[in-house]
């Protein structure tokens, strides 16, 4: 291992591969360090005939990584999830959730006056200004708005689908209105092959500009005479290497933290992990309900495989959500089991599927808005790490999307000022003009 490098980048996930692809692309030597590439929440485990994402399941399609996508030369693929026929659940009482005329007047699940009162809330979406809302919880805007019972539930349910949270008195209400109006605008999609197929793709542009992915752990990274040294754990003990920059991408701010000397300021006061538990079920045949909300408790439950291409021809994939909320102490067992009976409602059973996988307390997103630190424009930036010649990027960085769009558009941004700063020699502006050339 040389000892010197332009750009080093810790982390082989979605932000760590995006800046390590965009500095390459601005002509640095570039660096990537994956210690742990099973551990990326990105991964997609083959599970007997079936793949399972292990993170990310959807990506938005009008979200802000796409562009960051389309510049690095990456192309994804995939469907919409199947809502025709979603249901809803209420305690033990199972509904098509009202999505359209006939389901609306049918229905149990919301009144009429209800959904008359939904209706109007939908029309005004597109006159939402989400900056606006970074003052206030998600919860205290929906008190504003006048949504109370079964309407609320039904905009809760919503809420947590696009976010990934369940913490609605906690979180920033701008984030709840970005996600939604996204959703609402362009739906999301579910990726070909699973996710493993996006980060094969960003480390294939890194490749394609001369980026080197080494299997190695960062121990630390710490500025050191205008230069940064990266300590890294070897086969032969530790080894150090000496960069202009470094980008840290390497999760969740806890696991970032640890490679710094000290909590970044802008740190300090960030909300704790969203975290989930998951229950992925690969079925010999898809089940009769495409999909199974949980308005009075926040499960959540759809069928990936058809449409997205996850399963053998004939067969399916179903994943199972339990939003947690923060400080929440049920067991894996205890998770398991409502996950186990929410399926059971949507006429899933598990003890007779091919194949079960059950993930606790996964890492949705690593620190989510929330009014304390100024919503989605109170992030810490990617420069926010008080160490001169160091960046970070991931699902919690920046003031620009949520889950890998954050990570996307972090990872971009951070490797484009690594690659400019890596310069070192007046050279700035036109390190600029070549990435400005490249986007």
């Amino acid at each position: 291992m040389d000892d010197a490098v332009d750009v080093v980048v810790v982390g082989g996930g979605v932000a760590g591969l995006t800046a390590a692809a965009t500095a390459a692309a601005a002509g640095r030597s570039v660096r990537l360090l994956d210690g742990h590439p099973g551990a990326n929440r990105a991964v997609t485990d083959h599970v007997g005939r079936f793949r399972f994402n292990r993170g990310g399941h959807a990506l938005y399609r009008k979200g802000a990584g796409r562009p960051v996508l389309a510049r690095l030369g990456v192309e994804v693929s995939g469907k919409m999830p199947p809502l025709f026929g979603a249901r809803g659940r209420r305690g033990d009482v199972v509904e098509r959730l009202p999505l359209g005329p006939v389901s609306t007047l049918r229905g149990r699940l919301v009144p009429r006056r209800g959904m008359a009162r939904l209706f109007r809330l939908a029309a005004g979406v597109p006159r939402w200004r989400p900056g606006e809302l970074a003052d206030r919880t998600a919860a205290a805007w929906f008190d504003e708005l006048g949504l109370e019972g079964p309407t609320r539930e039904l905009v809760e349910m919503l809420a947590r689908t696009t976010a990934y949270v369940a913490d609605l008195d906690r979180v920033s209400a701008d984030l709840i209105a970005t996600q939604v109006r996204l959703a609402l605008a362009g739906n999301v999609e579910y990726l070909h092959g699973g996710w493993e197929t996006l980060l094969d793709d960003l480390a294939g542009a890194g490749r394609r500009h001369g980026a080197e992915r080494v299997a190695a752990a960062a121990r630390s990274v710490v500025p050191d005479g205008g230069r940064v040294r990266v300590t890294v754990a070897g086969d032969d003990g530790e080894q150090v290497i000496l960069a202009r920059a470094a980008v840290v991408a390497a999760g969740a701010p806890d696991a970032c933290t640890a490679l710094l000397p000290d909590v970044p300021p802008a740190w300090q006061r960030l909300a704790p992990p969203v975290q989930v538990a998951c229950l992925d079920i690969g079925l010999a045949a898809p089940p009769p309900v495409p999909a199974l909300f949980g308005l009075d408790r926040p499960l959540y439950l759809v069928r990936h495989a058809p449409p997205a291409d996850l399963a053998p021809p004939g067969a399916a994939v179903v994943h199972a959500m339990r939003y947690l909320r923060a400080g929440e102490t049920a067991t894996a067992a205890e998770l398991r089991a409502e996950l186990e009976e929410h399926a059971r409602f949507a006429g899933v059973d598990p003890d007779a599927a091919e194949q079960v996988r059950y993930l606790h307390r996964m890492v949705a997103c690593g620190a989510p808005p929330t009014p304390v630190t100024g919503g989605l424009a109170g992030r810490p930036a990617v420069g926010d790490t008080g160490l001169d010649g160091v960046l970070v990027a991931g699902d919690w960085v920046g003031r620009v999307g949520h889950l890998a769009d954050a990570a996307l558009v972090s990872g971009e941004e951070a490797g484009r000022r690594a690659a400019a700063h890596a310069t070192g020699d007046g050279q700035a502006e036109v390190a600029e003009a070549r990435l400005a050339a490249h986007g």
